[in-house]
């Protein structure tokens, strides 16, 4: 048997290395250090021409070093020694130690790394991942979820592509059946509904509601009604509240019953503030049923004033619609698509454009080309755009390219133009809806105004294919801003950088000389408003004491009640009649009470001097000497314990107010006066209007309670992404074939879920 020691043998890696780079000397002279240390306790022994073996010479044991043309290196060889393997190693092993530098400035030395630190690490067998328990009810609480977030089919958990995965990701998991998908979904919808019900209780004011209409191919519409509202916080914000089936939208009380569901569903019968009402599938009668409906039924309506009879996006939508259907536009606008989609369809045609595109460049890159979608009017728009911008392109086409055959001349190319000049106002009209935040109606009428002046810029041009058209859109817009100016207005004024300055100011660009006429009309209707919401103020406050709100609205019906029957007959004699009306007079002191002292409080806060008189209607009803003996024997027509709450002052209705008017009352103000007449806030591109009434509410506690119901009315029925549609969304073929129930379920937990994550 041969034995050689391996130190003798030339490492030609090492040489080859030495040579090629000078700078690695230190690093193989470590090398060398290290195999020396191994062969001072193994020799090297053939047992064949192609396998040698390291022998250790302490414990003669063996071990593989080369076989064949593979070599099993020396690192299990130094594990032998270092590690202690070897039982007789131990005292022939050594370790050398490391030499210390001397330095000659002061410089901390590190601590040397000990010998054991350069030691092979053992390795460390992982240990499998034991997957976490599975949670079967959270599993089918997350499928749910995501069929609702997505839109799924609820018989996807049916389908057995999806059922397979499953499987194949989790085979201990028991795929849910339809109905028990079908029961969550379900069963989100109502404990979602819960702290919606829970979250509109706590608003400070009330719900404005728009109705968008739905159709479908069963000629089956579907209304989805949503609230908008301030919530406590003083966001705007709005939730979908009701998904409903109209079975015929062309009849005329096609909204009634989903309108009063609602407002049954929700609790919002005497909250409704507004309603926004898109007139794409319903008719004129309809609105004006439900117009009736609503203002028998909630005060703040102002008798269906506040009741919008279109939505402002698809005001827009069908103005675009107009201009783009113009008969004299109709041959420039084909042109136009069928050029453009040569360009894009022809790949030979469309590389020839490329070409061209070079010899004409521009200040700013090209448009890019698209063919439009027709059922949204903005792609239209952006396709004439960008055709007008490559209008010599496509001149140099015709005759460059034979092949295309589309002749647009310089005639079509003006008309194209003119269109663009009035589809661009109404294109920066509807990208204002578009924004992540929602618009307060103050911001509505800024946007309205402009569009308004706009349009009639835009009239005055001189092409009088730009002024015909513009003036058509524009006698539409102002039919729409008729119906809709005064609560516009009214928002408006709610804006402390702008109030009734703003309003006169616009009102003088857009009418001249009938400007007064039009800023007298918004001035008198923010006096009336204003006077309702304090009237209701007090009435609240009077239900505070102890008296019924609904006793104190019903009194005038009860005694017309008594008197018709009086006046019919009803079996009864005059003298029973008598009796009865004493009874009731005595029966509802408190009611009389209560109104009489309202109206000397919203006289004294209204500026106007207190005669302590009854009103006609109290006189028609009580002679002097009943009320006389009321006010001696209970005290009642001015109550010196009632304290109304009035802002941060404590009033105090007395026999003293008589003295009181004489010396203060010409020199009160009401808070509307005084907000009127303050400077007005300094624009900042922070500022939020809400923030501001919301720090405001101790100094203008009726104006606050406006400003929370006004500036959420909505104007628009529609989703930002809704804003450019042309065409009335339309219900697909599966969710028409759900239940009722099960629609409505689907899709309001969806616009929470939204709601909860944007």
């Amino acid at each position: 048997m041969d034995t050689t020691n391996p130190t003798e043998m030339v490492d030609v890696d090492v040489a080859l290395e030495m040579d090629s780079d000078t700078q690695t000397q230190p690093i193989v002279k470590r090398r060398r250090q290290k195999k020396s240390e191994v062969w001072d306790h193994f020799i090297t022994e053939v047992v064949s021409p192609d396998t040698k073996k390291a022998r250790c010479m302490h414990c003669n044991k063996s071990f593989a070093y080369i076989n064949g043309t593979k070599a099993s290196g020396t690192s299990h060889l130094k594990r032998h020694i270092d590690l202690g393997i070897c039982a007789k190693s131990s005292e022939f092993k050594k370790l050398s130690p490391t030499p210390i530098k001397e330095e000659t400035t002061p410089t901390p030395i590190k601590e040397e790394t000990t010998s054991s630190s350069c030691l092979p690490k053992k390795r460390r067998i992982s240990s499998p991942v034991v997957p976490p328990p599975l949670d079967q009810d959270r599993c089918n609480h997350e499928m749910a979820k995501m069929i609702i977030m997505h839109d799924y089919p609820l018989h996807m958990v049916e389908h057995p592509g999806f059922v397979g995965f499953l499987q194949a990701l989790r085979p201990q998991f028991r795929v849910a059946s339809f109905k028990t998908v079908h029961d969550d979904c379900v069963s989100m919808f109502f404990s979602q509904k819960l702290k919606i019900l829970d979250f509109i209780g706590k608003i400070p004011g009330g719900v404005n509601l728009t109705v968008d209409l739905w159709s479908s191919k069963q000629s089956v519409g579907y209304a989805f009604l949503t609230g908008h509202f301030i919530d406590k916080d003083w966001n705007l914000t709005h939730r979908l509240l009701n998904v409903a089936v109209v079975a015929s939208p062309d009849s005329d009380f096609a909204l009634n019953q989903p309108v009063e569901a609602c407002l049954s569903e929700w609790k919002l019968e005497g909250k409704i503030s507004s309603i926004a009402v898109s007139q794409s599938l319903v008719n004129k009668t309809a609105v004006e049923n439900l117009r009736g409906y609503l203002s028998a039924r909630n005060q703040h309506v102002l008798n269906g004033q506040l009741l919008m009879g279109k939505c402002y996006a698809r005001l827009l939508s069908s103005m675009a619609q107009d201009a783009l259907t113009a008969e004299h536009l109709q041959e420039p606008i084909k042109k136009v698509r069928d050029s453009i989609k040569r360009v894009k369809t022809n790949q030979v045609c469309g590389d020839r454009f490329d070409d061209l595109k070079k010899q004409f460049p521009t200040p700013s890159s090209y448009k890019d080309l698209l063919i439009d979608n027709q059922t949204r009017w903005d792609t239209s728009y952006n396709m004439l755009l960008a055709a007008f911008e490559h209008k010599q392109v496509f001149s140099s086409l015709e005759t460059c390219y034979p092949e295309y055959k589309i002749s647009i001349s310089p005639e079509d190319w003006r008309k194209i133009e003119s269109l663009c000049s009035c589809l661009k106002v109404l294109f920066e009209a509807g990208k204002a809806l578009t924004g992540p935040n929602q618009l307060t109606a103050s911001d509505f009428y800024h946007e309205m105004t402009k569009l308004q002046l706009e349009l009639r810029h835009t009239a005055m041009c001189e092409d009088p294919d730009v002024r015909n058209l513009a003036n058509s859109l524009s006698e539409k817009f102002d039919q729409y801003w008729r119906g809709n100016f005064l609560v516009l207005a009214v928002a408006g004024v709610m804006d402390p950088r702008f109030k009734m300055r703003f309003i006169e100011f616009t009102f003088n660009k857009s009418y001249g000389e009938d400007a007064k006429k039009w800023t007298k009309t918004v001035n008198d209707a923010f006096y009336d408003l204003y006077l309702s919401y304090s009237e209701q103020n007090l009435l609240d406050a009077y239900v505070d004491h102890g008296f019924s709100e609904i006793e104190v609205a019903q009194e005038s019906h009860f005694h017309q009640d008594v008197a018709e029957d009086a006046n019919t007959g009803n079996g009864q004699s005059s003298d029973e009649s008598s009796t009865q009306l004493e009874q009731t007079t005595e029966a509802h002191q408190h009611e009389r009470e209560s109104k009489v002292v309202k109206q000397n409080v919203v006289r004294l806060l209204e500026g106007v001097s207190e005669e302590s008189q009854l009103t006609e209607e109290d006189q028609q009803h009580c002679d002097d000497s009943q009320v006389h003996a009321m006010a001696e024997e209970d005290n009642i027509l001015f109550p010196v314990d009632v304290l109304l709450q009035e802002g941060s002052t404590l009033v105090t209705i007395g026999e003293s107010f008589s003295d009181f008017d004489d010396m203060y009352m010409p020199e009160m103000k009401t808070e509307l006066d005084q907000y009127l007449e303050e400077e007005l806030t300094p624009r900042s591109e922070d500022f939020n209007v809400l923030s501001w009434w919301r720090l405001n509410t101790t100094n203008y506690p009726t104006l606050s309670k406006m400003a929370v119901d006004l500036l959420s009315v909505p104007f628009s029925t529609v989703s930002p992404d809704s804003v450019f549609e042309t065409e009335v969304k339309q219900m697909d073929s599966y969710k028409t074939s759900l239940s009722r129930a099960t629609l409505e379920a689907l899709l309001c937990t969806k616009e929470w879920f939204k709601n909860e994550t944007s």
